[in-house]
């Protein structure tokens, strides 16, 4: 629990958020790659406490948010001494200090979880170093609390790592000699302490607990005798569950597996180092003890000595979003989120520095999704910031006249709304049908249309896609099947020649001409009488067929439009009388 430097402070919140596994995640090393921003629309607002000093491994460092988007972290001044905050979601920011905390270099005030009434626990460093934890009321109370057993002196003694809605905090304290052990303390301030089955008992080693849930169940990580660090659950009735995510290293020689935060439905995040010192995501389904790992696009694949690169899973929300950190190849910092499908979205904040010890680090993410972290800029001064995902949309369309007629105008109308107002006026739906973008409309008030008439008969599935913004998330309407019914057509047929004498050459023409518009297509049959005489295709509505084979006598001249997919069919006849 020893934190010499700021830089120290940063990398202490992320190995209590991601089970004490040595993430050695430092403020670290950067390069000049920059992840590409998601392609998806969000709000980046920074932050810095009033009080926050602006040198270098100074600053704002947000840790953790609740429900309520209200964020709590370290501001950093000279002299290496750290100060809590918390920012309400309106942006205010009320700084504190817990009772007894020191102002000297390595001390100061650590809040590290907030629950969602907004209640924070954190730990602070006296000022003979000693470490007690500490509770403060939504009101600005802070009670402080020591558990029993626990030495505090020399950077030790003990450390709150989360608290839940009911109060409930989890956290570790080491004993006199130097020994790791988990505490759970109630709202009544009740202290249980426990160790995990398998646990080391040497300097260094024993049980570190990092998050608990609503639920009571803790989740953290555990040193063995070999120094090999494993992940555990603890239900609320004591029952501990050890595991180690496929891939990890176990022999003590890399760190293992850690989890670093458990939400209500008991789904674990965390990180572990594989035996080349990669680090990994890795998510932990409750039912199944499944644990799936993954590592963020651009994430650094080669171990070091000083064992950073990779991927860091470090907060999940309740849809089991996960926001976290990756480093890479040249140990750049970038944040990601990972959605419960599996699918990562990196991005960094505007003025993250993008040389050495520089980038973007993301710590907490509440149920609406805000993110929570801290970024180092060129200067390596670091700053707060929340990113707030757009607002999901819904998108509803209908249609009129349906059923409608071939060549007949339908207009489509889709309605945005959202839990936050409607998207501003002027932006953009698109009507599509399968892949083919049939039109666009701009919204008004929520709502955007577009006419067409060239649907073809038959039914046709149209969806309206809002393509989002910002502020708002893009969404699709389900598709409205808009039937088109085949257009009448009227054909006439009329002769060059009537009447005419045998041998002579006479061309009827066959004209059709369609219900409300369009081009009419397909092919036109002449009969005499019964007798089918050829088949024509039209061409610019008519078509024509020459004979002179007629004989003697009144011939019934029948033009036959045979229809076609968006036409019906229709005939037209004459007498043609031959001499």
């Amino acid at each position: 629990m020893n934190i010499t430097t700021p830089a120290r402070s940063l990398i202490s919140g992320i190995r209590r958020r991601a089970a004490g596994t040595a993430l050695a995640l430092a403020i670290l090393p950067g390069s000049a790659v920059i992840a590409a921003l998601s392609a998806r629309a969000q709000t980046i607002t920074k932050f810095d406490a009033p009080g926050a000093g602006t040198g270098a491994l100074e600053g704002t460092i947000g840790i953790a948010i609740n429900t309520a988007g209200t964020i709590t972290g370290v501001y950093l001044v000279a002299g290496n001494v750290a100060h809590g905050f918390v920012r309400a979601a309106d942006g205010t920011i009320t700084e504190f200090d817990a009772p007894g905390a020191g102002t000297s270099n390595k001390q100061g005030t650590f809040p590290v979880s907030i629950n969602a009434t907004g209640v924070i626990a954190g730990y602070y460093s006296d000022a003979s170093n000693g470490y007690h934890g500490f509770v403060r009321a939504a009101s600005g109370t802070i009670t402080t609390f020591d558990v029993p057993g626990a030495i505090a002196n020399w950077h030790l003694g003990t450390a709150a790592s989360s608290i839940n809605k009911a109060g409930t905090i989890t956290g570790m304290y080491r004993d006199s000699g130097l020994v790791y052990h988990g505490f759970l303390r109630s709202a009544s301030g009740t202290i249980t302490t426990f160790d995990v089955p398998g646990a080391g008992t040497g300097q260094s080693e024993g049980t570190r607990p990092i998050t608990i849930n609503t639920a009571g169940t803790i989740a953290g990580g555990y040193t063995d005798a070999s120094g090999a660090l494993h992940g555990f659950e603890r239900t609320a009735s004591g029952t501990i569950t050890t595991f180690d995510a496929p891939g990890a290293g176990t022999t003590g020689l890399v760190p293992g597996t850690g989890a670093a935060s458990i939400n209500t439905g008991g789904t674990i995040a965390g990180a572990y180092v594989d035996t080349s010192g990669v680090y990994h995501g890795f998510v932990r389904n409750p039912s199944t003890t499944t644990i799936t790992t993954f590592s963020a696009p651009g994430a650094g694949t080669t171990g070091t000595s000083k064992g950073l690169e990779g991927t860091y899973g470090i907060g999940i929300n309740t849809a089991g979003v996960i926001a976290g950190t990756y480093m890479d190849a040249s140990m750049a910092l970038h944040g990601y989120e990972r959605a419960a499908n599996g699918s990562i979205t990196a991005f960094n904040v505007p003025g993250a520095g993008t040389g050495a010890m520089q980038g973007t680090i993301a710590f907490g993410i509440n149920t609406a999704g805000v993110v929570a972290g801290t970024y180092l800029d060129a200067s390596l001064v670091a700053h707060g910031f929340l990113l707030t995902p757009p607002t999901p949309t819904t998108s509803t369309l209908s249609s009129s006249p349906n059923p409608s007629t071939y060549w007949q105008a339908v207009t489509f109308t889709a309605a945005v709304t959202s839990t936050n107002g409607v998207p501003p006026d002027g932006e953009t739906v698109s009507f599509v049908k399968g892949t083919t973008v049939l039109g666009t409309g701009t919204l008004s008030g929520g709502s955007a249309s577009f006419s067409t008439s060239t649907l073809k008969a038959g039914s046709n599935a149209v969806k309206a896609e809002y393509a989002g913004d910002t502020n708002f998330a893009s969404s699709t309407s389900k598709a409205v099947s808009q039937v088109v019914d085949k257009a009448t057509t009227t054909t006439t047929v009329a002769s060059s020649l009537n009447p005419s004498s045998i041998g002579q050459s006479v061309t009827f023409t066959a004209s059709v001409t369609p219900q409300l518009g369009g081009t009419v297509t397909g092919t036109v049959t002449f009969y005499d009488g019964a007798t089918a005489l050829k088949t024509v295709a039209l061409s610019g509505g008519t078509a024509k067929f020459t004979t002179k084979t007629l004989t003697a006598a009144k011939h019934t001249i029948k033009a036959t439009y045979n229809g076609s997919t968006n036409f019906d069919g229709s005939s037209a006849s004459l007498i043609q009388t031959v001499n």
